[in-house]
C-alpha cells in the first residue's frame, strides 16, 4: 500500500479537532495502519481527545509488538483492544482534568494484511472501499440519524439536511466503556480505501468523492488536496481530514 493524508481546518472553524495516522510501513505487529479521529469537546478539549487517542492507540500496539495475529480474529482483537485502552486513557483524563470534561473523539482504523482489509470503528468518521465502478461505505456511523433512518423515522436522502445529522451516538473516550465496530474485507477488488472525517462527507456526496478519486488516480496528493479543497468550496463547515491508501503505485 502506498498512502497519503491530510487534515484542514475548513472554512468555519477555529480551531482543528481532527486528527490522523499514516503509515504503509510496519507499526508493532501491523504491516501498515491508517487512522482517522476527529475529536468534540469544548475549550480545544476535542483537538486533545483525538491526538492522545491516536497516541495511545499507538502505544498500546507497541507495547504489544509480540501479539499473536496468526489468525483474522486475532488481528480485530488487537485493534479492538487498542481502542478500549485509548478509551480507558481518554476517559481518565475527562475524569481527572476540568478542561477536558466530556471529551471524546471518533476512531476509525485500519490495517491490511495479504489482501485482508480488517477495520475497527467507533463515531462517524467512514472508510469507503473504491475501485473504477463503485464507492462502497464500509462503516456504519453511530450517529442518531443513522438510528433514525434504521428505524424507518427518515429517509437515507433527509440525512445531509437533518439539523441533528452532528449527532453521534458512540465516542472514544465520553464513557468508562465503549462499544467498537470491527470489520473484515476482501480487498481483491479493491483499488483504493479512502478514510475520512464527517467534514468530507457532510460537504460532499459519496458520487462526488468517487469522481474526484478518479479524475486524480495518478497522484494520491492530489485526490486528497481536490477532496479537501473542494469540500471547502461547498461550504467548509467542519474540520476535514482525509487518508487515501492505494494498493499498487501504477495501474497495470
Amino acid at each position: 500500500m502506498i498512502a497519503v493524508g491530510k487534515v484542514d481546518i475548513g472554512r468555519k472553524r477555529k480551531q482543528n479537532e481532527d486528527a490522523l495516522f499514516v503509515s504503509s510501513t510496519p507499526i508493532g505487529s501491523l504491516p501498515n495502519l491508517y487512522i482517522v479521529a476527529d475529536g468534540m469537546g469544548g475549550h480545544r478539549a476535542g483537538g486533545t481527545a483525538s491526538r492522545l487517542a491516536i497516541e495511545s492507540f499507538l502505544e498500546y500496539i507497541q507495547e504489544h509488538t509480540s501479539a499473536n495475529i496468526q489468525t483474522r480474529e486475532d488481528v480485530l482483537r488487537l485493534l479492538k483492544m487498542g481502542i478500549l485502552h485509548a478509551n480507558h486513557i481518554i476517559f481518565k483524563q475527562a475524569s481527572t482534568h476540568e478542561e477536558c470534561k466530556g471529551m471524546g473523539t471518533t476512531f476509525t482504523v485500519a490495517t491490511i494484511i495479504e489482501e485482508i482489509l480488517y477495520l475497527a470503528h467507533v463515531g462517524d468518521t467512514r472508510l469507503y472501499l473504491v475501485n473504477e465502478k463503485s464507492i462502497y461505505q464500509a462503516t456504519t456511523d453511530h450517529s442518531l440519524v443513522q438510528e433514525m433512518v434504521e428505524n424507518g423515522y427518515i429517509s437515507q436522502s433527509e440525512i445531509s439536511e437533518h439539523p441533528q445529522r452532528h449527532i453521534i451516538t458512540r465516542a472514544v473516550g465520553t464513557y468508562e466503556k465503549v462499544k467498537v465496530d470491527t470489520l473484515m474485507y476482501d480487498m481483491d477488488r479493491v483499488e483504493y480505501i479512502l478514510l475520512c472525517s464527517d467534514g468530507l462527507t457532510t460537504m460532499l456526496t459519496d458520487a462526488v468523492i468517487h469522481q474526484i478519486v478518479y479524475a486524480h488516480q495518478s497522484d494520491l496528493g492530489e485526490i486528497v488536496d481536490q477532496l479537501i479543497n473542494e469540500a471547502n468550496e461547498q461550504g467548509g463547515s467542519d474540520n476535514i481530514a482525509v487518508i487515501i491508501a492505494k494498493k499498487y503505485e501504477v495501474r497495470s
